[in-house]
């Protein structure tokens, strides 16, 4: 699979803080966004698709037209585990270092596609491998420290404080004098290296996550907030606004929006009741619409689109999906669905 396969996406969450960045920069984002016929739309919302090609493409004119070959690793060392939306809140409230680490492994491929983190430990060093399985046409330099940038801001806010990375190595060669990358990253990184490796201490590992930061408390608050974490908004709509966003987490269950939503699962499950639904029905709405909608794409592959709904395997999707509809989701797709129309959703309004 290669960039230039329409599959291969990543979502316009990885352009979080890049209007400021570009700003800094004397750049127009909205320009960048232009040549590649991208909307601007892309960097209001978190869950669109953006072409890895055209992402690539995008990092590397601004890198260009700013003249400032850092562009990429200081973009992702200023937006860090907050990119990650939901996943990084996820990660944040895990009980260890290593915990919040093996969700950030476990549900990367859902919210970035070909790419893949793997943590490792030999003896007192802990090591994190970050790899891009994308086209060699394309010159990755600026996404692969831009991900680079991105593990690094993730292990800095869940490691704590007086955690000091023992090494770091990219693959590619540097970009500018590596005195340069020390200013950002407080150490000369090794360059021409087997595989992109941030090596740490082991025994942090075990050892919990430090408060968040001023910054990063803000931005889960707003986050929240803005996918129905307040009392104005009904229940229904604030669990079903959760389920969209958790899903792509792999995270979708009653626990965890309940969680989210500061109540017990059975006081959740109950005030539901009392409007005569229950979160097993809105889980399976919000699922159909998703899956509707990636269906009407016929270059979605039905493999990955059950691992995205949650599902363990395609067989249980497909069963599901029959189920919903009477049809398979092979029949359904060459049927078009001209005559079905998916659940609705409630608008965040």
């Amino acid at each position: 699979m290669t960039a230039n396969d329409p599959i291969m996406k990543i979502r316009s969450s990885a352009l979080t803080g890049f209007t400021e960045h570009c700003r800094r920069h004397l750049l127009n984002p909205i320009h960048l966004l232009a040549h590649e016929n991208l909307s601007p739309a892309v960097l209001r919302s978190q869950e669109l698709q953006i072409p890895y090609e055209s992402f690539v493409n995008i990092l590397n004119r601004a890198a260009s037209e700013a003249n400032y070959p850092l562009f990429g690793l200081t973009l992702s060392l200023r937006n860090g585990i907050e990119a990650l939306g939901t996943l990084g809140l996820m990660a944040s409230q895990s009980a260890t270092l290593a915990d919040g680490l093996a969700v950030v492994q476990k549900y990367l491929h859902y919210h970035v596609q070909g790419v893949s983190l793997k943590l490792t430990q030999d003896n007192n060093e802990a090591r994190l491998i970050f790899d891009m399985q994308l086209s060699d046409n394309l010159d990755i330099r600026q996404l692969q420290e831009l991900g680079m940038g991105r593990i690094i801001s993730v292990l800095r806010a869940l490691s704590p404080t007086d955690m000091k990375v023992i090494s770091i190595h990219f693959k590619h060669l540097p970009l500018t004098s590596p005195e340069k990358y020390s200013d950002l990253l407080t150490q000369v990184p090794h360059f021409g290296a087997g595989e992109n490796v941030i090596c740490f201490p082991a025994h942090f590992l075990t050892l919990p996550p430090p408060p968040a930061s001023e910054r990063v408390r803000r931005y889960f608050e707003s986050f929240l907030n803005r996918i129905g974490q307040n009392q104005s908004k009904p229940l229904k709509q604030q669990v079903v606004r959760l389920i969209h966003e958790l899903i792509p987490t792999g995270e979708a269950s009653a626990a965890a929006v309940a969680r989210l939503l500061g109540m017990h699962t059975r006081s959740m499950q109950r005030q539901l009741s009392d409007i005569d639904t229950d979160f097993r029905t809105l889980l399976e709405e919000v699922r159909f619409k998703l899956a509707c909608e990636a269906l009407s794409n016929s270059e979605t592959a039905l493999t990955d689109l059950a691992l995205q709904l949650g599902y363990s395997e395609l067989s249980a999707f497909s069963r599901a999906f029959k189920r919903w509809t009477g049809r398979s989701p092979q029949q359904w797709q060459a049927q078009n669905a001209s005559t079905l129309t998916p659940a609705p959703i409630p608008d965040e309004d």
